[in-house]
């Protein structure tokens, strides 16, 4: 066969490494066809191209949104070169054999819209991963070293490349897809939706794409008999991203290890958020939390003022820099804990977490400015999936409904509104103390919610005279409140709208204590 001259086609967004890769080939006496911003870059280096037009015969046009889609192009990349009837038809249509694709795509996950949606360039490598046989696709500027460093890709590697690029545009689509999905309308529920709205009745999307990135192996999952993984969500563009922390020191992140760390985040950021704050996290429920003047004083009244025992081998959050000061403070006494996350370590501070090497310290500077997020929460179920929005509700003080003869202070509505976001993230059932913004004893995960009451009030590590309580969903009797009056509890936050509404209330009247409701339930499974 007469046509045996090789091509590489380059149009990358990224262009990481793209001018090593490019030298390559010259190097390797493979033509490189390029097109835009890759083609304008060659150009600057000095590396030998054929422009895209001189393939397609035809310009780039409409500001760019047409330059790759072409017959010749496609069959460039598509035909079979072990099919004979192939091998002549190309000869004879002058179509030039594309060995190597090499493309990523516009940067829909940092700047969605519509102009982002490339086109071509999903097309190119879609076609080029079908044919892996013939053809080398890189998506992935850190597959460029390797195709660099063995020459021809053999097939094993080819089919490597081919997932990997499949995977790719998947992920992009679904990008899309969701995208798209938000564009559309919630339809209410007004009789006359069918005539607007023909396509039916929908209030949330009926299709949702997860893209899950990096897989990471875990030692294992919750126990050592099960397998364990952490994929990141590169579409969540999220700073405080769990797969965002740099692991300073310490074991790798285990699986229970990452539920508790989420956990730990989302309740640093709904209370750390001016204060310096810190938060420990055991189970997934926090048994330790406080906001105060220094990062220190945070961390002494979350500590020894909420569950101590608890918080043995727990993980601990905060908001300001760990000084070698606080460190020292932090391991003396033999306490125990797994892993520390914070903005950073003074180089004092790690030297003396060095003395504990199994210690795991996290960082991300984005934990000095904590901040909730919204996302959709998705959990497996045998059979189907389960999709909830993230309870990033922020209740207001000029939303409390105070039901009860007695008024809060100012103080202990400050003290109850800290309580109830300890609420929104402790398994329900839950009932949680606190007094001067710190965490004095919770109860949770129990059935009945006058358990929860006699579990927060037995682990309190001292009387809770003048605390205040928080609990997640209303109270069905009045023996819950009961049990919280005669603690010492001066004021109560709850939803409210039961039908027994009024019992507490008479309750908290008698004893002459305030309650209010805030008319949102804060339940958490």
């Amino acid at each position: 066969m007469k046509q045996t001259k090789q091509y590489a086609l380059l149009s990358v967004f990224d262009k990481t490494g793209i001018i090593d890769l490019a030298k390559y080939f010259v190097k390797k006496k493979i033509s490189i066809i390029s097109t835009g911003g890759t083609a304008k870059l060659l150009k600057e280096n000095k590396i030998p191209f054929i422009p895209i037009q001189d393939i397609t015969k035809n310009p780039e046009s409409f500001d760019g949104r047409m330059k790759t889609i072409s017959f010749q192009v496609g069959s460039g990349i598509l035909f079979d070169r072990t099919n004979k009837a192939h091998q002549k038809e190309a000869e004879v249509l002058e179509i030039p054999h594309i060995d190597f694709v090499v493309c990523n795509f516009y940067d829909f996950w940092k700047k969605p819209g519509i102009e982002m949606i490339d086109v071509g360039g999903p097309t190119m490598v879609r076609a080029a991963a079908k044919n892996f046989e013939n053809v080398t696709v890189i998506v992935d500027p850190t597959d460029y070293a390797a195709v660099i460093k063995n020459g021809e890709a053999d097939k094993e590697f080819r089919k490597y490349l081919a997932a990997k690029a499949f995977s790719y545009v998947a992920e992009y689509d679904g990008l899309i897809a969701n995208y798209f999905q938000s564009l559309l309308p919630v339809i209410p529920s007004a009789p006359s939706r069918s005539e607007k709205y023909p396509w039916g009745e929908r209030s949330e999307p009926r299709d949702l794409f997860i893209s899950l990135q990096n897989g990471q192996q875990l030692r294992y999952g919750e126990n050592p008999h099960q397998q364990g993984m952490f994929f990141k969500d590169k579409s969540a563009g999220d700073t405080l991203g769990l797969g965002e922390f740099v692991t300073l020191q310490g074991k790798p992140t285990s699986y229970s290890n990452y539920l508790d760390l989420d956990g730990g985040l989302h309740t640093l950021s709904l209370i750390g958020d001016t204060k310096p704050a810190c938060v420990i996290l055991k189970h997934t429920n926090p048994c330790g939390a406080a906001v105060a003047d220094t990062i220190e004083e945070a961390y002494q009244k979350a500590w020894f003022e909420g569950d101590p025992l608890a918080a043995f081998g727990g993980v601990l959050f905060m908001n300001r820099p760990v000084t070698k000061s606080l460190a020292e403070t932090m391991i003396a006494d033999k306490k125990f804990f797994e892993i520390l996350a914070a903005p950073s370590f003074t180089k004092g501070a790690l030297e003396v977490f060095s003395k504990k090497p199994k210690l795991q310290l996290l960082q991300n500077p984005a934990l000095s400015d904590p901040f909730i997020k919204a996302f959709k929460e998705v959990k497996t179920v045998r059979g189907g999936y389960l999709m909830q929005d993230t309870d990033t509700a922020q209740v207001l003080k000029k939303q409390l409904h105070v039901v009860t003869k007695k008024k809060p202070t100012a103080k202990q509505i400050d003290d109850l509104l800290f309580a109830w976001k300890l609420s929104q993230v402790s398994k329900s059932n839950c009932v949680i103390a606190a007094k001067s913004g710190v965490m004095l004893a919770s109860g949770v995960g129990q059935q009945d919610r006058k358990r929860c009451c006699e579990l927060c009030v037995t682990k309190a590590l001292k009387p809770l005279i003048g605390a205040v309580a928080a609990t997640d969903g209303f109270f069905p009797f009045r023996d819950g409140p009961d049990v919280l009056i005669q603690a010492g509890i001066t004021a109560i936050i709850q939803p409210g709208g039961s039908i027994r509404d009024q019992e507490t209330i008479d309750a908290c009247n008698e004893a002459g204590i305030a309650m209010v409701f805030t008319h949102l339930r804060a339940f958490k499974h």
